[in-house]
């Protein structure tokens, strides 16, 4: 008795662990029936949830019983279960002549002697039943019934949350959809103001210029304003029309074999000028050997160009490093600033869509991180960020990692 009730409670521990796992429900049901049957050594087991309209038992997960039978035909809410529908587990000693069975020649073919079921209760409603085989007549004890009614409240928990999965996963899925369409909106509607701003903006131009005529300096520096503020306009709707561009693939075609160390030494022209400017070092640690990948120079450019700003624009003292190391299957490209750093609540939501930190001032569109990111995802690396710097303990680092065999990390587009 003793060894009956430890396998007892080390099949409760077992299928507790796994409705509390990530597994599929699915597999939870199936490795549910077959611990039952194997905890009460009897033939079979199986799970069966009612119907909508509660009239028809659906075989959902079985364990030692043979194709035919489980698909025998639909399994009619009958007396078999009638008390099981009451909340109550119910024992047939002879499954082959009790008439409260439904498929009783079946079950003799099949070479079931005797059932108990026992309800699948959620919330007070019975949602389905757990219905055990045995291969010769037998008394099922009151340990046992209890044994398979704890395992059916169990397959109870399994089933809601699936249910609460499955409503996430639709969730999840209509809130993507709703940024793919937003996100479709925002490159037709930047698209359609590119080339107005740009005659406007050359309009402007030609005025600040003085072909027009004669212009004070007051007037001039308004005009000079208004094409800085139509310069800005433009980068947020280059920013705006790259996010679709790069989700649909096109990285691909701009792929090929370059030097990472060219990319970086192209990536930093005229950065070093804006650092001195700022009383700021800005140094480049490249491997003598330079490494190879399989990439879009010119959108490398963008995310290099993209983190060295940044860090630039939030350092007032010390320095901004670039740096390139090798690793068995990938090369990091390092960005690490002495700066002011991100805050800790912010760090998970630095690479969003638009986001904005507290320290970010007004600058900026707010997506020059999030599109860094998508560009070095298409080449099959990840970008990360730390702050403080792991290494000095003040300011970020933003790594992003390349694979060493870049074909392998390509885009299939």
């Amino acid at each position: 008795m003793a060894n009956k009730t430890q396998r007892y409670y080390r099949s409760l521990y077992e299928i507790a662990a796994a409705v509390n796992s990530v597994r599929i429900p699915e597999g939870v049901l199936d490795s549910m029936a077959k611990t039952v049957s194997e905890a009460l050594e009897a033939k079979g087991c199986s799970i069966m949830l009612l119907s909508a309209d509660r009239k028809v038992l659906l075989h959902t997960a079985a364990y030692g019983l043979s194709d035919w039978y489980v698909r025998k035909g639909p399994v009619s809410a009958d007396k078999s279960i009638s008390h099981a529908l009451e909340g109550k587990p119910v024992a047939i000693l002879n499954a082959t002549e009790d008439e409260r069975v439904q498929y009783r020649e079946q079950a003799k073919q099949e070479g079931i002697a005797s059932m108990l079921s026992a309800p699948m209760l959620f919330k007070g409603d019975v949602v389905g039943v757990i219905r055990v085989y045995t291969a010769k007549q037998h008394y099922f004890t009151r340990s046992e019934m209890y044994f398979v009614q704890e395992v059916a409240n169990l397959g109870t928990i399994a089933l809601e949350r699936a249910r609460e999965l499955q409503q996430c996963f639709i969730e999840v899925d209509k809130l993507e959809e709703g940024r793919r369409q937003f996100v479709r909106f925002l490159s037709i509607v930047a698209h359609d103001l590119q080339s107005p701003l740009v005659a406007t903006q050359s309009i402007l131009s030609y005025i600040a210029d003085g072909y027009t005529g004669e212009i004070t300096d007051g007037q001039k520096d308004l005009l000079q304003r208004g094409i800085r503020r139509i310069d800005e306009l433009l980068m947020l709707i280059t920013d705006l029309l790259d996010v679709p561009r790069i989700e649909a693939g096109q990285l691909v075609r701009e792929m090929q074999e370059v030097s990472l160390n060219g990319v970086i030494k192209q990536a930093v022209v005229g950065l070093d000028n804006v650092a001195r400017q700022k009383g700021l070092e800005l140094r480049i640690e490249l491997p003598e050997s330079p490494p190879r990948v399989y990439a879009s120079s010119r959108r490398l450019q963008q995310v290099l160009i993209n983190l060295i700003s940044n860090a630039i624009n939030y350092t007032r003292d010390g320095m901004v490093i670039v740096r390139v190391k090798e690793h068995e299957n990938e090369i990091a490209v390092e960005v690490a600033d002495t700066g002011i750093g991100v805050p800790p609540d912010e760090l998970p939501k630095i690479f969003d869509d638009f986001f904005r930190g507290r320290k970010a001032g007004k600058k900026g569109t707010g997506l020059g991180l999030s599109i860094s990111k998508r560009i070095v995802e298409a080449h099959g690396g990840k970008l990360r960020a730390e702050s403080p710097c792991p290494e000095t303990g003040v300011g970020s680092k933003f790594t992003f990692t390349l694979p060493k065999n870049g074909r392998l990390g390509r885009n299939p587009g």
